[in-house]
């Protein structure tokens, strides 16, 4: 997540909309998420498509908390 922060995700503007088309294990959206992005993310494995749905679920949590503290 770290890295596609700093690299791949330096490139698109504070505005924009990312579209990952293989989407995996949701590491493009968490790093989305933490930078303010909107994100688009698609996957045909339904196994992979519920892990990246927890996980950024999981971001989205944290972040609510961080905020509410």
């Amino acid at each position: 997540v770290g890295l596609m922060c700093r690299s791949v995700l330096a490139v698109a503007g504070d505005d924009a909309l990312v579209l990952d088309p293989f989407m995996g294990s949701g590491t493009t959206g968490v790093a989305c998420l933490q930078t303010g992005r909107r994100f688009i993310g698609i996957e045909i494995d339904e196994g992979y498509f519920d892990i990246a749905c927890r996980r950024i679920e999981a971001a989205a949590a944290q972040q609510r908390m961080a905020l509410s503290v």
